[in-house]
């Protein structure tokens, strides 16, 4: 398994509470798929939208 070293800090458009950057971090260092669940309206795809442009990939929809 190869480990990346890209990591998820926000941007100026999305601000990420401490909890959601560690649980996205891990995610990314495990290289498993993070579950984000809520409401309509409360940012999911736009967490998704930050996190791929961050590490520079692709989001699949």
């Amino acid at each position: 398994m190869t480990k990346t070293k890209s990591c998820f800090y926000g941007s100026q458009s999305y601000v990420a509470t401490d909890d959601l950057k560690l649980a996205v971090n891990a995610a990314i260092q495990l290289q498993r798929p993070l579950l984000i669940k809520g409401e309509p309206g409360t940012g999911k795809t736009m967490l998704a939208e930050e996190v791929a442009a961050a590490l520079n990939m692709p989001l699949m929809q």
